[in-house]
């Protein structure tokens, strides 16, 4: 429960469309639940929560190899959360704020993956491994785990983690397309804000399903090194770089 509840709670910020209501069953509602200040940091925040209920499995679950795979997730999801949050710095610098319906204003002109295609890049691989999908699905990995936190797990339970592992793909697609993509602005206006938006998360959807076809399990210690040694690192300097940049071009104007 508090995997799925962390996880439903994330979907709470994610603008669908811009201003404008919804007509359902009467009542006009808006294309999100709550608009708030706090944004992205929103999302850090309760996605955080999330590991306690991989931790707290495990540890339930009176299973070594159920154990192994918590403390594999927890630390896989701790380390690559870093990477996570570096990735997006340079999105609300150039945005001017981290609020997600001000961050997909400010790309009414053009997406931000254009300007940040390193850091959007940065953001998808992370994504991957915090949502622990494969070639970074270590906790799970049957040949040495079994199973992995959720072995002990069946029937209702056994859902419950899969349905917080799949609602926390759609959360990382989606954040993803607010922040580099777009939002619910697509060119020449072809489909409605809404349409936009399902398509551009569908196709980072397909990416993951691409991914799991393709490419082999990582090594425990390499899933690691990649984290604190290539991705911190890298997102550390697109961040600075980008904060150089934005400080020289006001400079100039």
């Amino acid at each position: 429960m508090i995997s799925i509840m962390a996880s439903l709670a994330s979907f709470a910020i994610i603008p669908i469309s811009g201003p404008g209501t919804l007509n359902l069953f009467g009542h006009s509602i808006g294309w999100y639940v709550m608009n708030v200040n706090i944004g992205v940091l929103w999302y850090f925040a309760v996605t955080s929560v999330g590991v306690y209920g991989i931790f707290l499995a495990g540890y339930a679950s009176n299973s070594k190899y159920s154990m192994l795979g918590a403390l594999r997730s927890s630390a896989q999801m701790i380390s690559y959360e870093m990477a996570l949050g570096l990735s997006l710095v340079p999105v609300f610098i150039l945005a001017g704020s981290v609020r997600l319906v001000d961050i997909v204003n400010a790309q009414h002109t053009w997406w931000f993956v254009l300007p940040l295609l390193p850091a959007f890049f940065l953001y998808l691989i992370a994504g991957i491994a915090e949502t622990n999908r494969a070639p970074f699905d270590l906790p799970e990995a049957e040949t040495e785990l079994v199973a992995g936190y959720h072995t002990e797990y069946s029937g209702l339970r056994f859902a419950l983690f899969f349905m917080a592992e799949y609602i926390n793909m759609i959360i990382v697609s989606s954040v993803a397309t607010i922040v580099f993509l777009g939002g619910w602005w697509g060119p020449f206006g072809i489909l409605p804000g809404p349409w936009w938006f399902l398509v551009k998360v569908v196709a980072l959807l397909y990416v993951y399903v691409w991914l799991r076809a393709t490419l082999p399990r990582m090594r425990y210690d390499r899933l690691m090194a990649l984290s604190w040694k290539s991705l911190f690192p890298l997102s550390l300097a697109m961040m600075m770089v980008t904060a150089i940049v934005v400080v020289a071009a006001q400079g100039t104007l």
